[in-house]
C-alpha cells in the first residue's frame, strides 16, 4: 500500500476536527489544539503525528 494513503481521512468530521485542532496549537498553545483533538476522538497517535510531524501532513490540512 502507498504510505500516502495509509493517512488518508475518510471521515469528514474526523477531517475538521483535525484541522480546527491545528489551527488552535498553531495560534493559542499545544495543549489546546491536542484537547480539541482529543474531545473530538482523534487517535492519539494522529493528533501527535499532526502537530510534531508537519512534514507528514495532508496537503489540505490546516496551515498558517
Amino acid at each position: 500500500m502507498n504510505d500516502d494513503r495509509r493517512h488518508d481521512r475518510v471521515d469528514a468530521r474526523l477531517d475538521a476536527v483535525v484541522n480546527k485542532g491545528l489551527a488552535a496549537a498553531m495560534l493559542v498553545n499545544l495543549s489546546a489544539g491536542l484537547k480539541i483533538m482529543s474531545d473530538g476522538g482523534v487517535p492519539p497517535d494522529v493528533a501527535v503525528r499532526v502537530c510534531l510531524e508537519p512534514q507528514h501532513r495532508r496537503a489540505t490540512d490546516w496551515k498558517r
